[in-house]
C-alpha cells in the first residue's frame, strides 16, 4: 500500500522538517526537545528563507554548536534533503496560504503546520481541499504546534524546554498534543 497521511502516522522518532521564515527561537526549541528525546538527528534539516541567501544558520544541539543549511527556495531545500516530508509555516498571514500552496506541491512534503493567523478562511477552505484531494495534511492556521511526545515537536508548541521535561513530553508515551487540526 502507498504510504499517505491517512494511513500512516504523521510524526516519528525520524521525522524530519524544513521551517519556512527564520524561526531562530522556535527551531532552537525545537532542537532542544529533539536532544532531550535523544534523537540521534535533529528534526529541523532545513530553513527556508525566501528573502534570505543562501547559507547556514548556528543552533545547538545539546551542547554542540550545529549549522543547520539556510535556502532561499523550497524546490532546492526539497532537492537536497529529500527525506523531509514536514514543513512548519511561519510565514504572515498575507503569505501563510501562497507558501502552502508552493508546499502541497512538492511530493515529497505530506504536512503542512500553517502558524499563522489571520489567514483569510475562504482562501484556507481552498487551500485544505487541495492537500485533502492530494492525500495531504494541514495542521492549522492559526495553530500553536503539537507534540508527539518522545518523537517531534511543532514550532514553539509546549514551551521551554525546562516545561517540556516537567511535563515529561520527552519521553515517548500514548499522550501527544496538537492544537487545531484543519478538518
Amino acid at each position: 500500500m502507498e504510504k499517505t497521511a491517512a494511513n500512516s502516522e504523521l510524526f516519528s522518532k525520524t521525522t524530519q522538517s524544513f521551517i519556512y521564515n527564520n524561526q531562530v527561537n522556535a527551531t532552537q526549541r525545537m532542537l532542544d526537545f529533539d536532544y532531550a528525546s535523544r534523537r540521534e538527528t535533529p528534526s529541523v534539516a532545513a530553513i527556508i528563507n525566501p528573502t534570505g541567501a543562501d547559507g547556514y544558520a548556528k543552533f545547538f544541539f545539546g551542547t554542540r554548536e550545529i549549522l543547520i543549511p539556510v535556502y532561499k527556495t523550497m524546490e532546492k531545500a526539497a532537492k537536497l534533503h529529500p527525506n523531509v516530508d514536514v514543513m512548519i509555516n511561519f510565514a504572515s498571514f498575507r503569505s501563510a496560504a501562497p507558501s502552502t500552496e508552493e508546499a502541497l506541491a512538492l511530493p515529497q512534503l505530506r504536512t503542512i503546520v500553517v502558524i499563522a493567523e489571520g489567514v483569510p478562511e475562504r482562501r484556507m477552505k481552498l487551500v485544505t481541499a487541495k492537500a485533502k484531494a492530494l492525500g495531504k495534511v494541514i495542521i492549522g492556521p492559526a495553530t500553536v504546534g503539537g507534540i508527539k511526545a518522545g518523537c517531534f515537536k511543532i514550532g514553539n508548541a509546549g514551551g521551554t524546554i525546562e516545561n517540556i521535561i516537567e511535563s515529561k513530553l520527552h519521553r515517548p508515551g500514548s499522550v501527544g498534543f496538537v492544537s487545531n487540526p484543519a478538518v
